[in-house]
């Protein structure tokens, strides 16, 4: 079943009369379809917020916690687990559109119609909650990404390797995945690398002209080669157009990545989702907005790493 199908399936325009409240089966199919609609949500950890602000709790050792036994002897020292919390707190984000009412009247579709602009709409904002999650940054002068910090802002707080405006190449690959304390390499099946497009597809080429079975696979395969087993995943939302960065003055064509574990990524979302629909009968339109609320966080910021002033081959 496609994204449009199952939101169709999960809203009936009438159950928007009485309110728009989404009830729990109706939420829980929104918010697959947006986990669905995107790269990142993807891999990330999907956290359902029970309210606007929600605490994570997080539980970790600080290092040796076993000690050979001696008998008849107690342990001189018992280990204690580090607790902490992740907080989330959530921003609302609205859907606002509207249809007219010859638009209603005149589709072949007649009354799927609305229900087929709903999913495009909805399908569009999941795109949106993405590139948010992504690319907020509070020091934004887009309005939209100023709405919190997200992933790459996040990350400034981590570890950052700086490109210098090098293509995506096993250098660069390596020096992120040294970047990456050992510690988190542990859990390696779950390390993932996120780049644009442009970048994975450079990464890519590098392999190309190998006259080996490598070279074939990434001529004529749908996935990059990994790097050191760590898959090198392709984001769409990570843009390709940056200026240069801490004292690199070059651009405007660059980009950046980011090398962390999958679960570290958060994502949250509030249950309480809203399609609301009102009428302009002077203007001629049905109003509708969606109305949802997210938030995003590392649960450790010192298990990512970016790498900014990405270059491209032009």
């Amino acid at each position: 079943m496609g994204n449009g199908e199952m939101l169709e399936k999960a809203i009936d325009t009438s159950d928007l009369a009485d309110g728009g409240l989404l009830n729990t089966q109706q939420a829980n199919k929104y918010i697959q379809m947006t986990i669905d609609s995107s790269v990142m949500l993807q891999e990330a950890r999907v956290v359902r917020m029970r309210g606007p602000v929600q605490e994570l709790d997080k539980i970790a050792t600080t290092g040796r916690v076993s000690q050979l036994k001696t008998e008849g002897v107690a342990p001189e020292t018992l280990a204690e687990p580090a607790f902490a919390k992740v907080n989330l707190s959530s921003v609302e984000i609205i859907t606002p559109f509207e249809i007219t009412f010859e638009a209603l009247e005149d589709s072949i579709e007649r009354g799927n119609f609305e229900d087929t602009v709903i999913s495009v709409m909805a399908k569009q904002s999941a795109t949106d909650l993405e590139e948010l999650g992504v690319l907020g940054d509070t020091g934004s002068g887009d309005t939209y990404l100023a709405g919190l910090d997200g992933w790459r802002v996040l990350a400034d707080d981590g570890h950052i390797v700086d490109f210098e405006g090098a293509t995506l190449d096993r250098a660069g690959l390596s020096a992120m995945y040294r970047a990456l304390p050992d510690t988190y390499k542990r859990n390696h099946s779950d390390l993932r690398f996120y780049f644009a497009p442009a970048a994975v597809q450079d990464w890519n080429d590098t392999f190309a002209d190998r006259p080996t079975a490598a070279g074939d696979e990434a001529l004529t395969g749908g996935v990059a080669p990994p790097y050191m087993g760590v898959p090198v995943v392709s984001v769409p939302v990570i843009p390709t157009d940056l200026e240069g960065i801490s004292g690199y003055a070059s651009g405007p064509k660059l980009s950046f990545g980011l090398l962390t574990l999958r679960d570290n990524l958060i994502f949250g979302i509030q249950r309480q989702i809203r399609i609301d629909k009102d009428k302009d009968i002077l203007r001629g339109v049905n109003i509708y907005v969606i109305s949802t609320r997210i938030a995003v966080a590392y649960e450790e910021t010192d298990a990512a790493v970016v790498g900014i002033n990405l270059g491209l081959t032009v």
